[in-house]
């Protein structure tokens, strides 16, 4: 008998160790990717990780859950297609009942849903489930010399509305109260819930002060030091206000998943630009970083909107294919399609110029370069001209692949502003 009770202690502490073991893994592995699970020892995981081990283990079992939660929420966000819930325990190496109860309050919250049996071998078919893209949305405003632009984009980043508008730029209450009312007519007239809106995000080509709550200066609107507070005041939302190459930047980066350091060039009337690096936006002591458009690529004498000379801006403006011939943008392509020989020399000229500050670029970051904007839908097309002279000019073997183009058009600057809202709310699963 005594014998017997002895082992039965013995079965129980065992058990009891063990348990207590696969937790303190379980508590380190959320710290380090699953495939290091039989590498890691105190000396390795400090090396790695800047930490001692030890304090890896103080996370709390609600934090714990709270990140198993937030990583199959993500799994299902990079995912392809729907998966099972075999697929995750395997994918992720967590156990079928943490796959189960995380799935319950994932689905409960409305974040993913059943999307139907797949195919089986032998034996019960199960079931696969996928992300909700349009539980939640973020709405994205960009404020330009002649227009507002205004899109509505899901948790996939996808736009699921977008209008434009003819409202040119003014610095009083009126422009503002009609930026207010057309956001309000967009909400409606795409029978958009309110309910399901994260915030909304404006853009505009200036230099932000966010810590001080002043738009310090918007070269093509003339406009230097005003309140930030004047341009949000109207909304009844959550307001995040960014410089627009830097939104633009960040949705560019947001659709170029395997670029981890990326320099971005927005070309528009404005040209700017935003760097990122390891995947986060670095936008300098004062938030000018990236300011590709100021930059000297000349010594010509041409007068740019800022009130120097000689800056990237002033050459590949697209002013200098619009306003300076009085036609618009489109028109220009047309002409320059058919044959124009006027327009021809204008665009020898503007290609020459941006592949000097694309190279610029280059030598400065050595990293991807992704030019966006409204000159985008027009330079693929050309994009062979733009590589030949990026390859002529570098100092190095570069051959101009290095160079993309973005897959936003027009709309990467509503888009990246919205992803504010969409990344927070990410974060918060």
């Amino acid at each position: 008998m005594r014998e017997k009770k002895r082992h039965l202690w013995l079965k129980k502490y065992r058990m009891q160790k063990k348990a207590e073991k696969s937790e303190k893994i379980n508590k380190v592995l959320v710290f380090c990717p699953w495939e290091w699970y039989n590498l890691i020892n105190e000396k390795t995981f400090t090396k790695v990780w800047g930490v001692p081990m030890a304090q890896s283990r103080k996370i709390s079992t609600a934090e714990l859950r709270r990140q198993n939660r937030n990583n199959i929420y993500r799994y299902f966000y990079d995912a392809q297609t729907p998966k099972t819930k075999q697929d995750i325990a395997n994918d992720l190496s967590l156990s079928l009942p943490t796959v189960t109860q995380n799935l319950r309050e994932l689905m409960d919250a409305g974040l993913i849903e059943y999307a139907g049996l797949i195919d089986s071998n032998g034996g019960r078919r199960a079931r696969s489930m996928q992300m909700c893209a349009d539980v939640q949305f973020a709405v994205g405003i960009e404020l330009s010399p002649k227009h507002i632009r205004l899109a509505a984009v899901n948790l996939r980043a996808d736009v699921i509305a977008y209008e434009k508008i003819a409202c040119p730029f003014s610095n009083d209450v009126s422009y503002r109260q009609r930026m207010a009312r057309a956001l309000e007519e967009f909400l409606d007239r795409f029978s958009l819930d309110r309910g399901r809106l994260l915030g909304v995000g404006i853009t505009l080509p200036g230099i932000i002060d966010e810590e001080n709550g002043m738009i310090e200066v918007v070269p093509v609107f003339g406009l230097r030091k005003m309140r930030l507070s004047l341009l949000t005041e109207l909304l009844p939302y959550p307001v995040f206000v960014e410089n627009d190459a830097n939104a633009g930047g960040f949705a560019e980066w947001w659709n170029h998943a395997s670029f981890e350091t990326m320099a971005y060039l927005f070309i528009g009337k404005g040209v700017g630009g935003a760097l990122l690096i390891d995947g986060k936006p670095y936008v300098g002591v004062q938030r000018r970083s990236a300011e590709f458009g100021h930059m000297c690529i000349a010594s010509n004498g041409k007068v740019c909107s800022c009130g120097r000379h000689d800056c990237l801006e002033a050459y590949c403006s697209t002013a200098r294919l619009s306003d300076d011939l009085d036609i618009s943008v489109e028109d220009f392509f047309r002409g320059l399609h058919e044959g124009n020989e006027q327009y021809f020399a204008v665009w020898k000229n503007y290609l020459d110029a941006l592949s000097v500050g694309i190279n610029n670029i280059r030598m400065m970051m050595d990293c991807p370069v992704v030019v966006g904007g409204t000159i985008t839908p027009y330079l693929e097309e050309y994009l062979p001209d733009l590589v030949a002279r990026l390859s002529m000019r570098s100092s190095f073997d570069d051959d101009g692949s290095y160079l993309h183009l973005g897959r936003c058009g027009d709309r990467a600057n509503c888009v990246g502003v919205a992803l504010h809202f969409i990344a927070d709310f990410m974060k918060s699963i």
